[in-house]
């Protein structure tokens, strides 16, 4: 029994190990991620799906991750930035929605095409609750 529970122990132990390998991007998803993100440190890569890699890394001392599909499209952005740099429509919304609820957080999302998504972190009656808005204050979805 002992021995049973040594092996199991050790296999579980194996496989954490190689969940936690890093992953190698193609060349191509390389070339793309330091053609645009030329000043990016302390990049850590890992899969975001089976059809996309994802870079976390510093820009400006600043966390961000970005994703990139297989053959090294760009695929989006995200960042974390400060309450005061949503677009006054996005705040507006959420006070139109949810009366008296404080904003804890916001990213914001860039997507091919110039498209931006604010994605917010909100306390509402004690409860958390986030929303996708675009940067009109209309919902992203």
């Amino acid at each position: 029994m002992k021995t049973y529970i040594v092996v199991l122990m050790l296999a579980i132990i194996a496989g954490q190990s190689a969940n936690c390998q890093p992953v190698k991007p193609t060349a191509a998803v390389k070339s793309a991620f330091n053609t645009k993100f030329p000043t990016a440190t302390n990049v850590k890569w890992g899969m975001e799906n089976s059809k996309e890699y994802e870079a976390e890394f510093k820009l400006n001392n600043n966390p961000v991750s970005a994703n990139f599909g297989l053959d090294g499209h760009w695929v989006e952005t995200e960042s974390t930035i400060p309450l005061a740099e949503l677009p006054s429509a996005v705040p507006a919304a959420i006070k139109a929605k949810y009366p008296g609820a404080s904003i804890t957080r916001a990213e914001k999302t860039e997507q091919p095409g110039n498209k931006v998504i604010y994605e917010v972190g909100l306390k509402v009656d004690g409860k958390k609750k986030s929303m996708e808005l675009n940067p009109d204050g209309t919902s992203a979805h």
